[in-house]
């Protein structure tokens, strides 16, 4: 006599279970492959998230890190540098707010003390170079661009690398149209013209409050140039450069003639509503300043300048000279030069 029961009941779990055995070593190994997959994703997120927000595992991680944190962090030099080929982030300009200006020292604070955790580590005479123009190239910032003392010595405003022009230069310059999607995004960074002018005139407010007066030849020929533009703007808007570089980018395989026209209304409308109102406005804070501008041009003005000065001068030189060392190694190299002038047939034929 069976002792096992014959019965509906017991054929079908039979059944199930002989399905179930079958299929057992494919679910193990679903499972197995499934917990294995979880924990590499597990590890790998958990080194992916220290090395982009804690401290690297290592120095080439770190220096990557800040490369590419600067990068992302630079909508004009990714549209410049184009990497893989991409336009990110192309209806961007660079963030001059005074927030960012804060973020861009702390995250200068946290690299410094990232890299220097790496400092007693064995280093190749290579890694030990890098680390030094890192950690010096880091100290300089904080000690002069980005440090409390200093962060706003510099004249963000002038007439030499001033945004109030860059800006302008960099979307006729650099801006690629090779499809409809990029001269909507051209559009859009005219567009936010007026919002990068509104973080220069927060910038030039800010340097006020702290006693740092942008010296009066500096604000003339700023204001010269900025009138000369707006006017340009204002009566003859077809002839401004960020029309005629809109115009030359676009073509007809990008979109049709009546889209390009289209395109062209509404830039100029942009031009009008958007961007003639941020130069009236960031003008109106520049003749602000002009009419209370001294001809006391030098940095030695400024609060604790005397002390900027040398801080420029070791940025500029890599030195630890004194002013006035650097000044009679200066006096001594233009005798020595005047000398060898004097000495050559260049300067008896032309003198």
């Amino acid at each position: 006599m069976s002792l096992i029961p014959n019965s509906w009941y017991w054929k079908h779990l039979k059944f199930a279970l002989t399905c179930f055995l079958c299929c057992l070593p494919i679910v193990l190994f679903f499972l197995i492959n499934f917990y294995l997959a979880l924990i590499i994703l597990i590890s790998w997120s958990t080194i992916i998230i220290k090395n982009a927000y804690f401290k690297p595992i290592s120095l080439h991680i770190l220096y990557a890190r800040v490369f590419f944190e600067y990068l992302l962090e630079s909508p004009d030099l990714l549209s410049q540098l184009r990497p893989l080929g991409l336009d990110l982030f192309n209806t961007q300009l660079h963030d001059y707010s005074l927030s960012f200006h804060e973020h861009d020292k702390k995250k200068c604070q946290n690299e410094l003390t990232y890299l220097q955790s790496f400092k007693n580590k064995k280093m190749s005479s290579d890694q030990r170079h890098s680390y030094d123009i890192m950690e010096y190239f880091l100290n300089m910032n904080l000690n002069r661009e980005l440090s409390n003392e200093f962060e706003y010595h510099d004249y963000l405003i002038n007439q030499m690398i001033g945004p109030q022009f860059d800006i302008i230069s960099f979307i006729t310059k650099f801006h690629r149209i090779l499809k409809l999607s990029d001269a909507e995004a051209y559009l859009i960074r005219v567009q936010r013209i007026s919002k990068a002018f509104d973080q220069l005139i927060d910038q030039q407010i800010e340097r006020r409050h702290r006693n740092i007066e942008t010296p009066r030849f500096v604000l003339q020929r700023v204001i010269d140039g900025l009138e000369a533009f707006q006017k340009q703007l204002t009566d003859e808007p077809n002839r401004s450069p960020l029309i005629i570089a809109f115009i030359e980018k676009l073509n007809d395989t990008i979109c049709s003639k009546e889209k390009q026209n289209e395109l062209i209304s509404r830039l100029l409308k942009i031009l009008k509503t958007n961007v003639i109102p941020a130069y009236d406005r960031l003008l109106n804070i520049l003749h602000e300043d002009l009419s209370n501008a001294t001809t006391d041009h030098g940095v030695w003005k400024l609060p604790n300048g005397d002390k900027y000065y040398k801080l420029c001068l070791e940025y500029h030189t890599t030195t630890n000279m004194s002013p006035d060392e650097v000044h009679e190694l200066g006096k001594k190299h233009v005798e020595r030069i005047q000398n060898e002038m004097r000495r050559s047939d260049y300067f008896v034929k032309f003198h």
